[in-house]
């Protein structure tokens, strides 16, 4: 019951807590023994819910959230069992459930005619009805060191019979007492556990788990909202919003895009101080779409989907391919720098630094190829950022020997039809001294 961020608790709900031996200690995982457990298990009957699910570690631990929010509860009740049985459809998910149960069943009282006729209102007759069930402390004394609270209230014995609201006498408000029958009237209705608002309105999360090798949460969401969701819109007067991990995600994934562009700014900067120009910049940075051109081959490759662990792994390839490509940059600005032609300074470039550029790749692939082929599961979530590095830098090398050079051609000879229209370049003045061999 505390499977999930909104936990279900109260008298009605119960739950049962296994612990299984460390993860290298046996051959089965989590998913496997839930799903064997939930093949074996019949729900009895009575049980309105019964989900079994492995705890997650994080702020939520459900693949799959969606949130209804409504000002009725039977209509927003009616709107999650509708789209709790659309989930259940979809082929790779479990453990959908709501966090919206039903509580016990509740009579439901008003005032008749003759009720209101007399005088007696709803909140007189339920403060009425209170101290009779509930009870109402008249006096309080000190016997020596104990308190003592004198509390007013029917016998156990009536409160325990249905049949004693009919007998139970009223006062009225001018000093009468009238039968409860004659002055109320009831109705039978299904209650709730626990009402939960968002946002100062009423609202239910409607959760699953997501097998992620049959299917995508992002796919679930997207079908969702096409067919099922506005349908529910429509049909209960309700709004939606996606919550959980996917909405953390989403967040997520907004913070990084603001700092890979903060990220990418700040490296174009200090290479254009490093290089006192806005073009040479350029070049060096055209290492790092290979780079992540390269992580996604090497996903797939692996047979792996894009995580945010992933994303990291793209951040630290993007600092490590722009390093390559200075070595390879720095050292052909040296050799125009003293007087070498252009083509032969991109030949001898890449010929003098080819060693250096495959140390520094080699080294890292090799540092992160244990954990590639790490069969720990407690070292599973860091292969996707280590096959972002690795594959990463591994097709950049490649291409940074070879597509680099190309753009340094096109651009002496951009430079060389300026310098016909009387443009001129200077290198020996903002280049540091590079050492020929390596």
């Amino acid at each position: 019951s505390s499977s999930r961020g909104r936990s279900i608790n109260g008298p009605r709900v119960g739950s049962i807590y296994v612990e299984l031996s460390a993860p290298d200690e046996r051959a089965t995982t989590n998913a496997q023994f839930v799903r064997a457990w939930r093949k074996r298990v019949r729900q009895p009957a009575g049980v309105e819910s019964l989900t079994i699910t492995a705890r997650r570690t994080g702020p939520s631990s459900r693949d799959l959230d969606v949130r209804l929010i409504g000002g009725d509860p039977h209509r927003v009740k009616a709107a999650a069992l509708q789209l709790a049985e659309a989930i259940k459809a979809v082929p790779g998910t479990s453990a959908v459930d709501d966090d919206l149960p039903y509580g016990r069943e509740q009579l439901i009282y008003e005032l008749t005619p003759a009720g209101t006729a007399l005088g007696l209102s709803i909140a007189s007759l339920g403060q009425q009805l209170r101290t009779a069930y509930q009870g109402r402390v008249v006096q309080q004394f000190q016997d020596g060191a104990d308190e003592v609270e004198v509390r007013v209230e029917l016998p156990q014995r009536q409160q325990q019979r249905l049949r004693s609201l009919d007998e139970l006498p009223i006062r009225l408000p001018e000093g009468g007492f009238a039968p409860l029958a004659s002055v109320a009237r009831w109705s039978y209705k299904q209650g709730f556990e626990t009402l939960r608002h968002a946002g100062g309105r009423l609202s239910a999360n409607v959760s699953a788990n997501v097998d992620a090798a049959v299917t995508s949460v992002d796919a679930i969401e997207a079908a969702l909202r096409e067919t099922t969701l506005a349908q529910l819109v429509q049909s209960y007067n309700i709004d939606y919003s996606f919550e959980g991990r996917s909405r953390r995600q989403r967040d997520t994934l907004s913070d990084m895009r603001t700092g890979m562009a903060i990220g990418l700014l700040c490296i174009y900067l200090v290479l254009a101080a490093v290089f006192s120009s806005y073009g040479w910049p350029v070049i060096v940075m055209s290492a790092i779409p290979m780079g992540l051109t390269g992580a996604i081959l090497g996903h797939w490759a692996m047979g792996m989907n894009l995580t945010i662990l992933s994303l990291f792994g793209f951040f630290g390839l993007s600092g490590i391919v722009v390093n390559n490509s200075i070595i390879l940059v720095m050292f052909y600005k040296h050799l125009r720098a003293s007087g070498t032609a252009a083509g032969e300074a991109l030949v001898e470039a890449a010929c003098q630094r080819l060693r250096a550029v495959l140390v520094t790749s080699l080294t890292t692939i090799a540092g992160l190829t244990p954990l590639l082929f790490e069969t720990s599961r407690q070292a599973q979530f860091l292969i996707p950022m280590a096959t972002s590095i690795a594959f990463g830098l591994a097709f950049a090398t490649l291409l940074i020997l070879l597509v680099v050079p190309a753009m340094l051609s096109v651009y002496e000879d951009w430079h060389a039809g300026l310098r016909g229209d009387g443009i001129t370049e200077t290198y020996a003045s903002t280049v540091p001294s590079v050492s020929h061999t390596q």
